[in-house]
């Protein structure tokens, strides 16, 4: 397991937030934050949120916009 740290804005608010979690691969990770990461976190369906990076366990930054 990896650690992932995800940026995403939720949408009704225009806010951008980060959580960080462990994941398997950087797949795992788009989904694990949508589907589990996100919802636990805001208590919301995950479509109130887009993705916009992921910082990787080497401190490397991929952004989605």
């Amino acid at each position: 397991m990896k650690a992932y740290t995800v940026d995403y804005t939720m949408t009704q608010y225009g806010e951008e937030k980060r959580i960080s979690f462990l994941a398997k691969n950087k797949e795992d990770a788009f989904d694990k934050a949508i589907f589990e990461e996100i919802p636990k976190t805001e208590g919301r369906c995950p479509y109130a949120a887009w993705v916009t990076g992921v910082t990787y366990q080497n401190g490397n930054y991929k952004s989605f916009n």
